[in-house]
């Protein structure tokens, strides 16, 4: 894959933080492209549900019901304790894959 060379400015403490979490040797430029992939698929995404709304609204007894559903899910979802240990570095069996 084609790939070009940008330069991005993050905050300090944005950056301290990560480093912290994924460890000081952290492939930023990896994270980043990552990051960005991730929000041109849900930017991708939205605009799909847009597409599906305008050519099918919803009624407003789906949305309520939608809502719902939705407020029972995040109920449901549990909270990331604190101590959860720190996300390890892939095998290198995994690592070749990517």
């Amino acid at each position: 894959m084609a790939t070009t060379k940008i330069s991005v400015t993050v905050d300090t403490a944005t950056l301290r933080e990560i480093r912290r979490l994924a460890g000081a040797g952290v492939n930023l430029s990896a994270l980043v492209g990552e990051a960005l992939g991730n929000e041109v698929r849900r930017r991708g995404l939205l605009e799909l549900l847009d597409e599906m709304d305008r050519e099918k609204p919803i009624s407003a007894e789906g949305h309520a019901a939608g809502e719902r559903l939705w407020k029972r899910i995040l109920s449901s979802t549990p909270e990331r304790s604190p101590r959860s240990p720190k996300k390890t570095k892939p095998s290198a069996s995994r690592s070749a894959k990517r």
